[in-house]
């Protein structure tokens, strides 16, 4: 929902009440305002902000009354806030107005917000010569909070609109804007903030909105007729009647909304203006899309059906049915049901109802038609490699498409769309596991040895993701490509069982130095024995040997001088040629915890996704010249949950979802059997195709199928445009002596200036003066005096143009 200029100031007003950790909240928000300029936002503000009160003659309804009123409502000793729920009140100063957008709504017991009109913070700081009609509010400058500028100076609107740069608003400074902007300020708080943006505003345009914005008053007219004749004025509402009968042939003294509804829709004339102003930002105008619905005259057929939202209901609604009955029909005609659904409602999706959230149907049937195409032919090949060819081309995408389908379902339809992705998924993937499966009995599976070992080069961070199955390395590729890095995905075996016991240490760069004896109950392998910290290939004695549990394999690493560190806290390159082991990432997690919810578990992983995006660009910022990704096996997934197959109990030791120790030389009946990878004369069972071997949720791993197997092993760079885009630093190190610190910046590009600021990177200097970092990265900086010996600061490295290329948080004592 695009935010509107009265949506800014209500979350400005409302972030007042945030304070640091060990403060008290503030009991209420003092809002001055010398010389009236916000009093016309009063009307607009009355509903979205039930907590706003003003100073004034008393009227409690309206939430107006004099200042020992205000005081008391403060305190508690007389009924709060009016609640928002309340109607316009009689006689009331506020008027009745739409609202802003509904997502402003506040908090219940929200912190009262006192508008002061005629009142500066000079008389609530004058102590006894303080207005006699505000005295009662001066003990409030304590224990409240004044909502001004940074200077502390009360905001101005033109002040107020030019304050933020992630607005963009660019506001001229003449007195004439400010107060044309001032008596324009009702209609420019309606406005989205986004048409705002993109030029300089000044006087001639907010002298445009207060001449008349007639596609703005129609709009706001259809939606609350009366409101818009109290807030236009009689004058004003003469000359907006005047014009909507010359103009648009409509008498908003004698039509009824539901004939504007059919000249809206019809946009013929002046009315299709009205219309293209309604598509910009339909979301704010909700009641327009209420008067819509009931105006289609009944009976007739409309030939322009993208105009009336009962249409797209009614074809949702069928849509809907169709797909309700989809999972009862053979997989082949399931197939042809989704794609004849996806040509009749796919051109749904450009019309205005599905920006509103209003075609969830028609949006989930995107990735249904991809999943349904992709599904058509299942995954084969003679030999693995074969298989593996036919997944990275194009098998991968009927797993994406159905993971995408459930995670985009809106949440009432989960269930309906849940089963219409396994209707589509399940066939397909039961015969690719079957043709993959085959071909292993003709071709042995890549042991021990077989592949290249994971191994990081000069500069380089290793990034462990658990869980990370192709497809989903294939969307992460994507993510990172569309931001702008260079991307090299390739592919790998994973070990099997496809179980991180045995998977994970396949992918270190201690591999070498991990070995099987026996496969025991969790699949796990033994480190090799170790000799004055370094890592041996073999181990001297079995009673040396020990579980190479996620522990021992990281120092393993660092004895192998990898740099190894978690995904809460990523590192800078330690040394020149550095080699880094970085973990994180909790998508295998995330599909155990969302066991029984299908569609959650969609969503996280492409949440999981747009944070793994956030980890490596994070990597590569800092110094690591690339980012290779690996993981240590795929899963299965099926809403609704996997097929099962027997395997007595009794013929295990351990016997998980896809994988079991077979006890002695029992016999696995049906099951398949594949030597363990770490050492191929244990051998464990597996079921065959997609199936388990205990009821199962839709979520597993551990047996042997393209998706568990066939793992991504991708390289990430900085992409052409980044190497290109300017100089670039890292603050690799910070040592203080005193109030002196001394830092190294690794810097390209061009010439680096250092500077110490207050709290974070775009706080206030608190350096002697700023210095230029020297030709070797080095640069030593002085704080101004002593009152800031014991607060955070930020090393900053800035460009020529100022611009902030890197930062690094300190605290005067603490080298980092």
């Amino acid at each position: 929902m695009t935010p509107t200029v009265a949506d800014l100031l209500v979350e400005s007003l409302r972030a007042r009440t945030v304070v640091p950790d060990g403060q008290s909240a503030p009991v209420a928000i003092l809002w001055p305002d010398p010389k009236e300029e916000w009093r016309g936002l009063l009307p607009i503000l009355r509903d979205a902000t039930p907590e706003l009160l003003v100073l004034g003659d008393y009227d409690p309804s309206a939430g107006v009354g004099p200042a020992i009123w205000l005081r008391c409502v403060v305190d508690g000793t007389l009924e709060g806030p009016r609640s928002a729920a309340a109607g316009p009140a009689a006689n009331s100063d506020l008027g009745s107005v739409p609202s802003p957008r509904a997502g402003t709504v506040s908090a219940p017991n929200p912190v009262p917000i006192l508008y002061l009109p005629r009142v500066g913070r000079e008389d609530l700081r004058a102590g006894p010569y303080c207005p006699d009609h505000v005295k009662p509010l001066v003990e409030l400058m304590y224990r409240g909070v004044l909502w001004h500028n940074p200077k502390g100076r009360p905001w101005t609107p033109a002040a107020f609109l030019r304050s933020d740069p992630a607005w963009g608003l660019q506001i001229a400074r003449d007195p004439e804007t400010q107060q044309a902007l001032t008596s324009a300020l009702p209609e420019v708080a309606m406005l989205p903030v986004a048409q705002l943006q993109g030029r300089r505003r000044d006087a001639d345009d907010f002298n445009r909105l207060l001449a008349g914005d007639l596609e703005g008053d129609v709009l706001r007219w259809m939606a609350d007729a009366e409101g818009t004749r109290v807030r236009l004025g009689d004058g004003r509402w003469s000359a907006f009647c005047n014009r909507c009968r010359s103009e648009l042939h409509l008498d908003p003294e004698s039509d009824a909304d539901v004939v504007a509804g059919v000249k809206l829709a019809g946009r013929a004339g002046g009315w299709a203006s009205v219309w293209d102003r309604f598509a910009e930002a339909a979301s704010i105008h909700p009641g327009v899309v209420d008067v819509l619905r009931r105006s289609r005259p009944s009976g007739e057929i409309a030939l322009e059906r993208d105009c009336w939202p009962d249409l797209n209901d009614e074809a949702e609604a069928e849509a809907r049915k169709a797909l309700a009955a989809l999972p009862g029909l053979p997989p082949k005609e399931a197939r042809r049901a989704v794609a004849k659904l996806e040509q009749d409602h796919g051109e749904r999706r450009q019309w205005l109802w599905a920006s509103l959230g209003q075609s969830p149907i028609a949006q989930v049937l995107e990735p249904l038609a991809r999943l349904a195409d992709a599904a058509s032919v299942p995954v084969g090949g003679t030999t693995p490699s074969e298989a593996a060819e036919h997944y990275a081309d194009s098998g991968w995408q009927a797993d994406a498409a159905a993971r995408e389908a459930l995670a985009s379902a809106a949440h009432l339809d989960e269930a309906i769309v849940g089963q219409v992705v396994r209707r589509l998924l399940e066939p397909w993937a039961e015969a690719s596991a079957r043709a993959f499966q085959s071909s292993l009995e003709r071709s042995s599976f890549p042991g021990n040895g077989d592949q290249p070992a994971v191994e990081a080069g000069a500069d380089e961070c290793i990034v462990f993701v658990d869980g990370l199955r192709y497809e989903a390395g294939r969307r992460l590729a994507e993510q990172l490509e569309a931001n702008g890095c260079a991307v090299l995905v390739g592919r790998r075996w994973a070990a099997l069982p496809t179980v991180t016991a045995t998977a994970k240490p396949a992918v270190t760069p201690v591999a070498a130095h991990v070995s099987g004896d026996c496969l025991g109950t969790d699949f796990r392998p033994a480190m090799a024995a170790t000799r004055s910290g370094t890592a041996t290939p073999q181990a001297a004695d079995a009673r040396q040997a020990l579980p190479a549990d996620a522990a021992r394999l990281r120092k393993a690493m660092a004895d192998l001088g990898y740099q190894v560190f978690g995904g809460d806290s990523p590192q800078i390159p330690a040394q020149a040629d550095a080699r880094g082991w970085m973990e994180t990432g909790k998508i295998d997690k995330l599909g155990h915890d969302h066991a029984t919810d299908d569609a959650a578990f969609a969503r996280a992983v492409e949440d999981e996704l747009e944070h793994l995006v956030d980890s490596i660009a994070d990597l590569l910022n800092l110094g690591w010249r690339s980012v290779r990704v690996v993981t240590d096996h795929g899963w299965l997934w099926l809403p609704g949950g996997l097929p099962m197959v027997s395997l007595p109990k009794h013929l295990t030791d351990s016997k998980w979802a896809r994988c079991a120790a077979l006890s002695g030389d029992s016999k696995a009946g049906d099951a398949l059997r594949f030597p363990w990878r770490w050492n191929a004369a244990q051998w464990f069972a597996t079921p065959p195709g997609i199936a388990c071997f205990s009821k199962r949720d839709a979520y597993a791993h551990g047996g042997v199928s393209l998706q568990e197997c066939l793992i991504p092993d991708i390289v990430v760079k900085r992409g052409d445009d980044q190497a290109q885009a300017g100089p670039t630093a890292v603050v690799q190190s910070i040592t203080w002596r005193g109030l002196r610190c001394f830092a190294e910046v690794k810097a390209s590009g061009g010439p680096m200036t250092a500077d110490l600021r207050l709290g974070t990177a775009s706080g206030l200097s608190v350096a002697a003066a700023p210095k230029p970092v020297a030709d070797d990265g080095s640069v030593s900086l002085v704080l101004a005096g002593d009152e800031h010996e014991e607060a955070t600061l930020a090393l900053v490295a800035t460009d020529a143009d100022g611009r902030v290329l890197a930062h690094r948080s300190t605290r005067p004592g603490t080298d980092s």
